[in-house]
């Protein structure tokens, strides 16, 4: 028999036999040449996964699969450098150990030194052989990291989930996020990483409305790594630790806090994860998140046990890497992001709703991230995401994840959109086809009520994706060194019931009232003047909004559709402002000294407190509702933010409202936000739903006004979005002389 044809031969019965290797034999693998690729001088890391295939190979289609005697056939070292972001898993790539190198031997180097070259098989005692995959992964080029600022996005008055948090460690400041709520049956505690959370009593805050604001204490239970063998028994690892990393906080007041996670949706069952049912399945598997820092998140899961580092000869390990999807750059995660929960990104089940609830099976605990560079001549950073299974974390430190089923408070937020006038407005949009794009950019639209209804919360650095419905709070109206948008305050309301003086009853209501045609620029400039207020104070509320609906017609006769979707985004801010009976009231605070406070427990708090009786209401007032008649022109568009202006007073007149919370016990801040909701919750649900089918109105006649057509039903990309609100010159903030000249 030829022995060339036996050596192809018996390579291609190997082919079918890594492809019945599993998770156990990869392992096994591993731990028995753990001293041998420990003493290899360029590996830096192992994993283990699937044979990662170059982009640029022949043959890598999926529909033609690659043959195994083809590859191997090759002598080693005659290929360029395979990177994590040059390769990518085939549904045909075999299981094998996979070895990242920090130096890449070429044909010539392996010739003059074969030993330093990584074994192409690793083979056990048993006869079971298993591949192995060389990965190159250079150090990363010196100040990568500059690019991953530690920037974090501060939520309202309501936690969970997704929400930064806080500890103040030996002077500086550390920062993560808040994995979910959970409880070991007896107190309710938030989980996120040790390393975030502290030492036992160490005091973790978040940031709402500019301040500081306390969430509670470190428990002092946590847990760092746990030996491999403790944590999966059975499997090999008898030389390594896997990091869980997990910490919990007490928290103080278990009614502030919700088990939803922000951006996500409901927790559904946890995913459990065990020697008996992980297996090689799970790479590949679709995953996103909500990072303090990053904003939402997606990925799959690129490796499993990777391990990142060597202690005394002691392995470390990660459950699991993830990294970017096949066709994503990257995976978006950054410092700050540590504690984030990753979920299952699953298709939503079929409830027969027109706008279900997600409802996310939770898969993993994020405690770090690595940045792998590629190869020269394009040396690009990708930052990747370590993880650690939240199975294996609650078993170590004996919690359970708490599910709205559980009986703590609810909060529908973010992509469901049940509690934003942004996200709301997006089901109610016409034609069917446009509704379609809207729902696709929930996310890029959306935040949450209390924060969309108060315009008061600020965040930091303005450098990370904020949705746009907030970005005239977060990014435009930040008072700080290098405020991007000194002018923007007055966009945000308009005293329609303050009179010209007190012998003169005159208002901008009542002349509306009278005459529409005085809803203009140049009528509300005199009348300020009239009164004598200081430009910086001359609420222009209705021409902002006609601003942005001429400048989303202008983009879409431009075909510049993600200009289009920025305007509308941060428009839906100001129609929020519109539909709030105190952003149209020279009242917006109280009526005198003594009532100040009203503002922010009216639409914080008690908006926050009451977020299930009001999911409840708006979902019922929104039902079947008819759209609205459409408008034309950047006029039109003004005169319905007025009249929605006057449809709030009528439905609830601030004094109402001022009247009510006077009435209330405010020194019981619990049942003090319970009064005020019997009092004014209905109008104040009629309210908001006003202002989500006035949104939807204005979205839809600025796309039949330019005569587009919709787009197709996909997310925008959010740094494509960011560059433009970034920009000061983007829909510009000015005072009211200055669209006098405009209009």
């Amino acid at each position: 028999m030829n022995s060339r044809r036996y050596w192809r031969d018996a390579q291609m019965d190997s082919a079918a036999e890594f492809a019945g290797l599993s998770l156990p034999d990869l392992l096994d693998a591993r731990d028995a040449y753990h001293v041998h690729l420990l003493r290899q001088p360029n590996v830096v890391a192992t994993a283990v996964g699937r044979y990662l295939v170059r982009t640029e190979d022949e043959g890598s289609d999926a529909d033609a699969p690659m043959r195994l005697a083809d590859r191997l056939a090759l002598p080693p070292g005659e290929r360029p450098p395979r990177t994590l972001q040059n390769s990518s898993v085939r549904p045909w790539s075999w299981p094998c150990v996979l070895v990242f190198v920090d130096r890449w031997m070429d044909a010539d180097e392996i010739h003059a030194a074969p030993d330093e070259m990584v074994p192409r098989r690793l083979y056990l005692p048993d006869g079971r052989m298993v591949p192995t995959c060389v990965v190159y992964a250079p150090p990363v080029p010196s100040g990568a990291t500059a690019r991953l600022p530690a920037t974090l996005s501060f939520p309202s008055a309501l936690f969970g989930g997704g929400y930064a948090c806080l500890a103040a460690v030996q002077g500086g400041q550390r920062s993560g996020t808040i994995a979910c709520v959970v409880t070991d049956g007896l107190r309710t505690y938030a989980l996120t990483n040790r390393h975030v959370a502290g030492r036992a009593g160490q005091v973790v805050t978040t940031m709402v409305g500019g301040d500081e604001v306390r969430l509670g204490v470190a428990a002092g239970k946590s847990v760092g790594r746990l030996p491999f063998e403790h944590a999966y028994p059975g499997l090999a690892g008898r030389r390594a630790e896997v990091a869980v990393d997990a910490g919990l906080i007490e928290v103080d007041d278990v009614g502030r806090w919700t088990t939803q996670i922000f951006g996500v949706g409901e927790l559904g069952p946890m995913v459990d994860l065990g020697p008996e049912t992980l297996s090689l399945g799970m790479l590949g598997e679709p995953v996103r998140a909500f990072g303090g820092a990053s904003g939402p998140m997606t990925g799959e899961v690129t490796a499993l046990y990777y391990r990142y580092r060597t202690r005394a000869g002691v392995e470390y390990l990660a459950d699991a890497v993830v990294g970017p999807r096949v066709g994503q750059s990257t995976t978006p995660t950054r410092p700050g992001d540590s504690g984030t929960l990753w979920v299952l990104d699953e298709p939503a089940a079929d409830t027969g709703s027109t706008d279900p609830v997600p409802t996310a099976r939770p898969l993993a605990l994020q405690w770090g991230g690595h940045l792998f560079a590629g190869a020269d001549p394009t040396p690009e950073t990708t930052p990747y995401a370590l993880v650690s299974f939240l199975s294996t974390a609650c078993r170590a430190l004996d919690v359970e994840p708490v599910t709205s089923g559980d009986g703590t408070s609810e909060l529908y937020w973010g992509e469901v959109g049940h509690y934003t006038i942004g996200a709301l407005a997006c089901d109610l949009v016409q034609p069917a086809a446009l509704k379609k794009y809207f729902v696709a950019n929930r996310t890029r639209i959306s935040f949450d009520l209390a924060t969309l209804a108060a315009g008061g919360y600020k965040t930091g650095d303005a450098d990370v994706f904020h949705p746009l419905a907030d970005v005239p709070d977060t990014v435009w109206k930040r008072r700080k060194k290098g405020w991007i948008r000194p002018k923007e305050s007055p966009n945000h309301f308009a005293d329609m019931d303050d009179p010209v003086s007190d012998t003169d009853p005159t208002t901008l209501m009542s002349m509306f009232d009278k005459d529409p045609a005085t809803v203009d620029p140049s009528t509300w400039d005199a009348f300020y003047t009239e009164k004598s207020v200081a430009v910086n104070h001359r609420g222009l509320l209705p021409f902002r909004v006609a601003q942005l609906y001429r400048i989303v017609v202008d983009a879409l006769a431009d075909g510049d559709t993600p200009r289009a979707l920025a305007a509308a985004g941060v428009m839906a801010h100001y129609v929020g402002d519109a539909c709030q009976p105190l952003h149209t009231s020279r009242w917006h605070d109280g009526r005198d000294e003594s009532e100040k406070g009203v503002h922010s427990d009216y639409e914080t708090a008690m908006v926050s407190d009451e977020q299930a009786a009001l999911a409840t209401g708006l979902e019922d007032a929104l039902k079947g509702a008819r759209p609205m008649d459409t408008v034309t022109g950047h006029r039109e568009a003004a005169l319905a933010v007025v009249e929605l202006m006057a449809r709030t007073i009528r439905t609830l007149p601030p004094e109402k409202l001022l009247d009510a919370w006077v009435t209330t016990d405010r020194d019981d801040i619990r049942g003090h936000s319970t009064e005020l909701w019997a009092l004014v919750g209905e109008p104040t649900i009629a309210c908001i739903a006003d202002g989500c089918r006035t949104l939807a109105m204005l979205w839809s006649s600025a796309w039949k006004e330019a005569g587009a057509k919709a787009p197709a039903a996909k997310a925008v990309d959010p740094d494509v979005l960011e560059k433009l609100y970034m920009d000061p010159e983007f829909a510009p903030s000015v005072y009211l002389p200055d669209h006098v000249k405009d209009w």
